[in-house]
């Protein structure tokens, strides 16, 4: 049995490190909400009600609390669901909600079933230093001192899956036997392999004598160079090895400035440019508005 967590309230999170190369140099031509677009398009699905009621969109409603503490009569909030796992981002476990926040509580199942309330801490994209295809070295249980090759970071739980290690075994039918890896805290539970002496140490990020952002062991100064699969961004493309299609638009026409003011000031707005270049009239008094 796995261990899920489930957050109240969700933000905005982005990919990789080296996402941010792959960006246009203009804030204002950066789209980097793809996550929350494919939570927002997945989170309702339409659902046949009969003819009496047609079709009509329906979202899942899986919410649940921890259990109580000794002598606490007091019923918790309920929190909605969210499965974590380490499937792509567009799984079922991530339809209900989208990213969390620092401060959000969260109900964590654990594999005994018991479920406690906690406040999980994301992890942001500059702060990841640990990702798919490093070597790192095991700091607890059973697998202790064994080296291994990262297979998943679970992004928002601040964990990771090694490769055959720390696993365990479970009997799903009387002749069949599964064995799961279980996830490590990337913080205190594993560290990174130092390339010179092959012992854990703690990276950092550095620039390097071009102004290029890179990963650097604190321990001996040596540059830890990032695995092929960390340019993966969260939709499982790789941005070098990606082929444009038939309907991909061209990054020429994405990065193209189309808003040109014609006026002299920056602070013309967008329908003030648009009646400087086509001569509209701008004499008439606009309707007033009223926001309550």
């Amino acid at each position: 049995m796995r261990s899920y967590i489930f957050p109240a309230f969700t933000i905005d999170y982005r990919g990789r490190p080296d996402y941010e190369a792959c960006l246009p140099k203009d804030p204002a031509l950066r789209f980097s909400y793809w996550p929350r677009y494919v939570a927002r398009l997945l989170r309702f699905r339409a659902v046949y009600r009969k003819e009496l009621l047609g079709w009509k969109f329906q979202t899942e409603q899986p919410f649940e609390r921890p259990d109580k503490k000794p002598n606490e009569y007091r019923e918790d909030a309920y929190l909605p669901v969210w499965r974590f796992s380490e499937a792509p981002p567009w799984n079922i476990a991530n339809r209900i909600s989208e990213f969390p926040y620092s401060d959000t509580d969260w109900c964590v199942v654990l594999p005994d079933g018991k479920k406690v309330r906690k406040t999980l801490k994301p992890m942001l994209p500059e702060e990841q230093l640990i990702f798919k295809g490093d070597r790192v070295k095991i700091l607890v249980g059973p697998d202790k001192g064994k080296v291994g090759i990262v297979s998943s970071v679970l992004k928002m739980r601040r964990m990771v899956i090694i490769d055959g290690l720390n696993y365990r075994l479970s009997a799903v039918t009387a002749d069949d036997i599964r064995r799961e890896e279980l996830p490590l805290c990337l913080d205190t539970e594993i560290a990174l392999v130092d390339p010179v002496d092959g012992e854990p140490c703690r990276p950092s990020w550095r620039y390097d004598d071009k102004g290029d952002r890179v990963r650097v062991s604190l321990k001996t100064g040596r540059i830890i160079p990032l695995p092929m699969s960390a340019r993966i961004l969260d939709d499982l493309t790789d941005p070098k090895a990606a082929i444009r299609g038939p309907k991909d638009t061209p990054a020429s026409v994405v990065t193209r400035v189309t808003f040109n003011p014609a006026g002299d000031s920056s602070n013309i707005s967008f329908e003030e440019d648009l009646s400087v270049q086509f001569g509209l009239d701008t004499t008439k008094k606009p309707f007033p508005t009223f926001w309550y």
